[in-house]
């Protein structure tokens, strides 16, 4: 007789671009699990309770939460672990025989790439775009893990970073909070002056069609005319970008070029997952073996693109000359062919956004501010 395989999914929308099933279902592979993940792509958030009483009904063991639903799915959850109560916000779900239990691997997975500057970033400034669920996660990372100083939160609406900063300040009495807005013009003095610069929004995420072609780079007009702006960035600052698709995104394109370090956010993908694995499975995902999976998937869409363009080159050895994260790397997949060998992204500059496009996105502020 067949195993039934256990199900697993990621719920958001607009979910195409997501390595999470290729992930998760490698490590299964890899492991001999019988699990299987799948995306649930949940375009409207009045059916979210419904969704979450079909998880119980149809006994799917566990769900990643992602944009836009990490905070308005916390009302209908049956109990949340202390990290995830503290964030206000959710991106993990068990389902323990009918009790749903929310959990935030983000915090963690967020924190695992830092470590290694650990002592850089105590008692530091750091700026933060976005004020959703998962800049909440990089909030509660760096307050609790990292001991900085003072956070600045880098924003459109200005109300809603409020709730958050007023939040911030009663747990935090030692922590300084400020609001910035990302059209003012001061807020690049802000910038310029922290230790840490971290992208907690879905701009710069490339989406991939059904035919796994590159289809838009989400946008919005202001923000990336501040990290379009290099003076903004310098050598001895970390610039870390929580969108992993394409893994070198256009803020750290920027950012290396001016000499900071860089962060993917493939890595914090890969630790938030392998929390998230165990939670629901018991067993430590196998992340060496599966990350040469996901370096080759997000490889896969430009394969097909021009020649490389002089701003490759140029951020090539600007990179080399900074020795910032960004890896120039070969991998074998099982079949013994080797992925490429530059990191994918850069021909995303490429990439024109009409006018039209660039208003329609502007209706869509709330939304790039849930955060990734």
């Amino acid at each position: 007789m067949l195993a039934t395989k256990k199900i697993l999914g990621l719920l958001g929308h607009q979910i195409s671009y997501s390595l999470s099933p290729l992930m998760h279902n490698k490590a299964a592979e890899l492991l001999g699990l019988e699990y299987i993940y799948v995306p649930f792509d949940l375009a409207s958030p009045e059916r979210l309770e419904a969704a979450l009483d079909g998880v119980r009904t149809l006994g799917i063991a566990g769900l990643n939460v992602t944009v836009p639903y990490k905070e308005k799915v916390m009302k209908y959850l049956d109990t949340l672990s202390p990290e995830a109560a503290e964030a206000e916000a959710v991106n993990t779900i068990v389902n323990q025989e009918g009790t749903l239990i929310g959990y935030n691997t983000d915090i963690t997975g967020f924190g695992e790439p830092l470590k290694p500057y650990k002592a850089e970033l105590k008692n530091a400034a750091v700026a933060i775009f976005g004020n959703g669920g998962a800049a909440r996660a990089v909030i509660e990372s760096l307050r609790n893990e990292f001991d900085v100083s003072a956070i600045h939160l880098i924003v459109r609406n200005e109300e809603k970073a409020a709730v958050l900063r007023e939040s911030l300040e009663r747990r935090s009495k030692n922590l300084i909070v400020e609001v910035h807005n990302i059209v003012d013009a001061k807020t690049a003095n802000v910038l310029r002056a922290v230790k840490l610069i971290v992208n907690a929004t879905p701009v710069g995420t490339a989406h991939v069609d059904a035919t796994h072609h590159l289809s838009a780079v989400q946008t919005s007009a202001g923000h990336e005319e501040l990290y379009a702006d290099p003076s903004v960035f310098s050598a001895g600052q970390l610039v870390y970008d929580l969108t992993y698709h394409p893994p070198m995104t256009p803020l750290l394109i920027t950012a290396a070029g001016q000499g900071a370090t860089v962060i993917s956010g493939l890595e914090m993908l890969l630790a938030q997952g392998a929390k998230a694995f165990e939670l629901w499975t018991g067993h430590a995902m196998p992340v060496a073996q599966v990350r040469p999976f996901l370096v080759a998937a997000l490889e896969a869409p430009f394969v097909e693109a021009a020649p490389v363009h002089p701003v490759e080159s140029a951020v090539k050895k600007s990179a080399a000359k900074s020795a910032t994260k960004v890896k120039f790397r070969k991998v074998k997949l099982d079949d013994g062919t080797a992925a490429a060998t530059e990191p994918a992204g850069l021909n995303s500059l490429k990439q024109e956004i009409s006018k039209n496009e660039l208003a329609e996105k502007k209706d869509e502020t709330e939304e790039l501010e849930e955060g990734n």
